[in-house]
């Protein structure tokens, strides 16, 4: 299992111990491992939860860069500007975006919960970098730490609402 996957699993084992209504938004990859030729619409997302009357979506990204997330793998960003404007569109309805992003350095797994518009503003006032350094994302406006659950690999998301909600 990609590292990817591992995150989401993790993610998904939180959202279990937070007690609101959530659920897994299906994407290409998904439906392909059943599908031969699967073709699904662009998703805002890779959960969507409900967390005392607030609807939240949750985007899951990784890297094993121990100094800086990726903006861009080659010529595609590492968060495409679909999400970032799906985020940004529930924010303008009364609803939150999280952009959870995980530095998956052994033994020393850091995230990072990022609303879209600071998302939008790392692409914006970034324009020819290729990554951002770890310590300019943990100083961004709006973001915040996740504390880590162990054993298994967990995330206080509830924390995270309660902090933000």
């Amino acid at each position: 299992m990609d590292s990817g996957k591992n995150f989401e699993g993790e993610v998904r084992k939180s959202l279990k111990k937070v007690k609101c209504f959530w659920f897994r938004i299906q994407d290409t990859n998904d439906v392909s491992r059943f599908v031969r030729k699967a073709v699904a619409e662009k998703q805002p997302a890779d959960f969507m939860a409900v967390y005392k009357s607030t609807p939240i979506l949750i985007e899951c990204k990784t890297t094993k860069r121990s100094t800086s997330f990726p903006l861009y793998y080659g010529k595609s960003r590492s968060i495409p500007a679909h999400q970032i404007s799906y985020g940004l569109e529930i924010e303008r309805n009364g609803g939150r975006s999280f952009f959870l992003i995980r530095r998956d350095k052994q033994r020393d797994k850091r995230v990072w919960a990022l609303p879209a518009s600071t998302v939008r503003d790392l692409y914006r006032h970034r324009k020819g970098l290729k990554s951002v350094k770890w310590e300019v994302i943990a100083e961004s406006k709006g973001a915040v730490e996740l504390e880590r659950i162990p054993n298994p690999v967990r995330w206080n998301l509830r924390k995270l609402w309660e902090e933000v909600l």
